[in-house]
């Protein structure tokens, strides 16, 4: 072992140490730069010396005497693979330090409490991990071994100057958590594909991981484990600490399966890794360094898929344990979740059927090169469309399929495609790309459910504990507020909806009182069906509030759909139960008496004609027999608020007129009822009073007679209104409940 390696290191560290000195002193505003600049010269030397040439230790089978150090060495031996493995991960972790220290005070735990002791675990085992390296030739000063001490010296300067310079003593819980979140993330993803082999030997003769045996099916299912507990590892992290995150992991995975390339190798074409999981590993650093969304995309279409079907059909099926299989599991499980990661963590967004289409066209370029590659070489199989590999999985049509050759010369060089084979594989793949499109939008919708679910429990919980504290003591089940009991209110409400940046309705303002029958009024689009879907629960209140008798819609949504009933301008009943079945499966979930039940059904079913047909399935009823039995659900339980959004739709006239009289009827026992309709007439013949909506905005609130008797007529008010946003006589009249300068 060659110990004169120390004072190469030790140089190393002193200089820079010294520099770094000098810089913070003289260049203090440019000392961020610097430290971009020094990191990136350290990942350039890591990644010369790393891709150097091959390494001794990987040979070691269970520390035994294939090791460099023979059979007497296998402390040294376990020692070297452990260093090896740790520096790698230390050293990932410098690289991206000072990129993300501004935004990721977690980096800091990182840097005291894994590269700095890390940097110093690497001088002092020095000549082992050489000796580890190259055997004999570090007894001498091999390149690759200089260098490796000059990378171990600028390291411990780094690492040291980061954590001395780090004045911060206490760290936040989350900072904390999200250190540990990362250090455990790198170690596991910076094992060196060869270390299972050299500590724990090859797996009994026969565990292999091939043809979906219960091992390759339990690796399967753990690409499916460990996404999930990655995402929840790092989900309630910010984007900058969750991007820093996947940084490391992916530079640290991509530094692990590059253990069997060399810069010679990468010489030739032929050489690269261009196999379409083998980009992947490249492709994720970039998109996370570069915020590359297009490139994102091709990964997350293109890459994922291809990553799938090779897990299903490995070519490493070989040893459990042997560099070989660890090294293309490694490369599988990270082309496969790691771009779903990105998504799921919100680094980039859900792609759009465009960003899809772009993959596609980008896939059929890389086809075009590597089916152009595989020929040219000849004995190269990217993607393996060069080979049976695949066709033989299939069966004999697809081998014959290849029997089809297309064979022509380029100067010295004859190159044989297998055009019918070729196009129909690509053709396949588009396909399967398509399914993906598919079940990716599967699970965005089953994902949204999730998020909307979660978020309406928490707001649910919320909401009870701020009732209670409003309650003070009192009963949950009483009206929130004493004083509107008997009355439906608006206040400040407004709606918009995800999708928008205009708002539906804003700053409404009404006050219903009980006893009336209120006629809402405005055209199509005006925001009538939002106001009057929020006042029954169907969606969310944006800003405002809205109490249904004291109840308050949002805070204590069940006890103000007790107080109402609600006839729909699209109904939708269970049709294969009869009127009668319908109706009590409605007072059962009000809970009324069975007496009460009976009397209103007979009522209702006498007032409607329906007797002969009541007991008929809902299937066989006309539309008009339909609507009636809607009415009567909304009206079983006796409600407080009788809601009705154009229900005169497809009834005969006496339908019409009996409709009407239960309206009166239901307002003189000091109800409301709440009546949307296009039918000024009606609404003119049979309201109290009307509210006139136009562009999410109430412009009035006024009683009928008033405006009969001004000598104005309904319709030509509400035409006026709607126009002009000002009665006919062009008198503005502030009203009750109107407010934000709506005029009537």
């Amino acid at each position: 072992m060659n110990y004169n390696y120390y004072i190469i290191a030790v140089l190393v560290a002193v200089v820079m140490a010294g520099l770094l000195i000098l810089a913070r002193l003289k260049l203090k505003n440019k000392i961020n730069l610097i430290y971009k600049i020094l990191s990136l010269i350290l990942a350039l030397c890591f990644f010369i010396r790393y891709l150097g040439n091959d390494v001794l230790i990987r040979y070691t089978v269970e520390l035994n005497q294939s090791s460099p150090f023979g059979a007497a060495g296998s402390t040294y031996a376990l020692i070297s693979i452990l260093v090896i493995w740790f520096s790698i991960a230390s050293n990932v972790a410098l690289f991206v330090y000072p990129f993300f220290k501004n935004h990721v005070k977690s980096l800091d735990v990182v840097a005291k409490f894994l590269c700095l002791p890390m940097a110093l675990i690497s001088v002092a085992t020095l000549p082992i991990v050489t000796y580890a390296f190259d055997g004999d030739l570090s007894l001498t000063y091999y390149w690759r071994d200089v260098l490796y001490a000059v990378e171990t010296g600028f390291a411990l300067a780094l690492a040291g100057n980061f954590a001395i310079n780090n004045q911060k003593n206490s760290y936040t819980e989350k900072e904390i958590v999200a250190s540990i979140f990362i250090i455990i993330g790198i170690i596991l993803t910076a094992i060196p594909t060869y270390a299972p082999q050299v500590i724990l030997g090859y797996a009994p003769e026969g565990i292999v991981v091939k043809s979906l045996n219960s091992i390759h099916r339990m690796v399967i299912y753990g690409a499916f484990i460990v996404p999930v507990i990655i995402h929840f590892m790092f989900n309630r992290f910010d984007y900058e600490r969750k991007r820093c995150a996947l940084l490391i992991i992916s530079i640290a995975a991509m530094t692990s399966y590059l253990y069997n390339f060399t810069l010679e190798g990468l010489s030739s074409l032929r050489n690269w890794p261009l196999h379409l999981c083998n980009t992947a590993m490249f492709i994720v650093p970039l998109c996370l360094i570069f915020k590359m969304k297009r490139l994102y995309n091709f990964t997350l279409f293109i890459n994922v898929l291809g990553a799938f079907l090779a897990m299903a059909m490995p070519t490493a099926d070989g040893n459990a344990l042997g560099s070989a299989t660890i090294n293309f599991w490694i490369n599988h499980y990270n082309a496969f979740y790691m771009p779903i990661l990105l998504m799921s963590l919100k680094i980039f967004d859900r792609p759009k059927l465009k960003a899809f289409i772009y993959s596609l066209i980008a896939f059929a370029c890389y086809y075009a090169l590597v089916l152009v590659v595989n020929a040219y070489y000849g004995d190269t199989d990217f993607f393996f469309i060069n080979s049976d590999f695949v066709a033989s999985k299939l069966g004999k049509w697809a081998e014959d399929l290849r029997l089809v050759t297309l064979v022509f010369t380029i100067g010295d060089k004859t190159l044989t495609l297998y055009p019918i084979y070729q196009a129909l594989y690509f053709s396949v793949y588009i396909v399967l790309s398509l399914a993906m499109w598919f079940l990716y939008e599967q699970v965005f919708i089953t994902a949204d459910l999730y998020v909307e679910v979660v978020a309406r429990n928490e707001k649910i919980k919320a909401d009870a504990i701020a009732l209670a504290i409003h309650m003070n003591g009192r009963s949950l089940d009483e009206p929130m507020s004493l004083e509107n009991v008997n009355k439906v209110v608006l206040k400040n409400f407004c709606k918009r909806y995800s999708t928008s940046d205009v708002y539906a309705v804003k700053n409404a303002n009404l006050e219903i009182e009980g006893g009336q029958i209120f006629g809402f009024l405005g055209p199509n689009g005006a925001g009538k069906s939002t106001i009057i879907k929020s006042i029954v629960g169907i969606q969310t209140i944006t800003s405002g509030s809205i109490e249904v008798f004291g109840y308050d819609v949002e805070k204590q949504p069940v006890g103000a759909k007790m107080q109402l009933g609600f006839v729909p301008d699209h109904y939708a009943l269970y049709e294969n139960l009869t009127g009668r079945e319908y109706i009590n499966y409605i007072a059962d979930l009000y809970k009324v008496s069975k007496e009460d039940r009976t009397a209103r059904i007979n009522e209702y079913v006498e007032r409607f004609n329906l007797s002969q047909a009541f007991d008929n399935k809902i299937k066989t009823y006309s539309h008009g027999m339909k609507q009636k039995v809607t009415i009567m659900s909304a009206l079983v339980h006796n409600p407080k608020l009788w809601i009705l959004d154009e229900p005169l739709t497809g009834l005969d006239p006496e339908s019409i007129f009996q409709v009407k009289e239960c309206m009166k009827h239901h307002a003189e026992k000091g109800n409301i009822v709440f009546f949307s309709s296009h039918l000024i007439d009606v609404v003119e013949s049979v309201c109290d009073k009307i509210a006139i909506i136009r562009k999410g905005q109430i412009l009035c609130s006024k009683t009928v007679k008033e405006i009969t008797e001004s000598g104005v007529g309904l319709e030509n008010f509400y035409m006026n209104m709607i126009e002009n946003g000002v009665a006919e006589n062009n008198e503005p009249v502030i009203t009750e409940g109107v407010t934000d300068g709506a005029t009537c």
